[in-house]
């Protein structure tokens, strides 16, 4: 962990805590303020991709490191955690979860909505439930558990759970194969990565082509830490059983991706 060191002028007979400044947020310490090591110290993730370090130097001060500064802050009172005040800034802890929010004149609690950050292993993220905004339609119709042809509706819907399936566990150049003229999603920026393939639509065609759509919600975390929900629907195409087609024509693959 890191100690503020703060001097005093020779004349005085003890150093005494500066007052914090009444506007939020106050100003930061000098950036060049000397911090010593201390083993305390740990790192969190942010939501917003930040990475903060936070010491413990004893049971009433937080040692925040926000944006490069470090920020001495108070022990304040809390119904569970442990609740840090200071400069501006509302520092709560809960286990290895934290959340971190501006205090605005007068506030004893903040009420911004904080960034949730965390130590070790990131939260999981859960996909919105059907028929909510950003998730799959609201398909209450059973599944059908008899067997299906490569070239049906349901077999074009195959093909997109099994190319997201290679995405999840890293198959880039798998999922490739499965495209058409386009390139997969890049999924190196990710530290988890998932897809919710919904029921494929009426299979449609147009100039000796065959299309189907399938809705898909995809859902996970970058590396930096920021969440990532994304809706919309893969559009499948097969060349239409005509003469002089070859196999590899009258298979479905993913012609594009349309997510928002």
């Amino acid at each position: 962990m890191r100690v503020l060191v703060l001097t005093c002028a020779a004349a005085l007979a003890a150093c005494q805590r500066p007052a914090e400044p009444a506007a939020a947020p106050a100003a930061a310490p000098p950036a060049s303020t000397a911090v010593n090591a201390d083993p305390k110290v740990t790192l969190y993730t942010c939501e917003d991709g930040r990475r903060i370090e936070a010491g413990y130097p004893d049971a009433q001060t937080a040692m925040v490191k926000v944006d490069g500064r470090p920020y001495p802050l108070k022990i304040a009172v809390s119904g569970s955690g442990a609740r840090y005040v200071g400069y501006g800034l509302q520092w709560w802890t809960k286990g290895p979860d934290a959340m971190l929010a501006s205090l605005k004149p007068g506030e004893e609690v903040a009420s911004a909505k904080p960034v949730r950050c965390w130590s070790g292993e990131a939260p999981a993220v859960e996909p919105p439930e059907p028929g909510t905004p950003g998730g799959l339609p609201d398909d209450r119709t059973p599944v059908s558990e008899a067997p299906f042809t490569p070239e049906s509706a349901q077999g074009a819907a195959n093909v997109v759970q099994t190319f997201y399936a290679y995405l999840e566990a890293g198959k880039v150049d798998e999922a490739a194969k499965l495209m058409r003229n386009a390139a997969p999603p890049d999924v190196s920026r990710y530290s988890s990565y998932h897809a919710q393939v919904g029921a494929p639509g009426q299979i449609e065609g147009a100039a000796g082509s065959l299309f189907v759509e399938t809705p898909v919600v995809i859902y996970g975390r970058l590396k930096t830490g920021q969440e990532v929900h994304q809706s919309g629907r893969v559009v499948l195409r097969r060349v239409n059983d005509v003469p002089g087609s070859t196999t590899e024509q009258r298979q479905w693959r993913i012609e594009r991706i349309e997510l928002k």
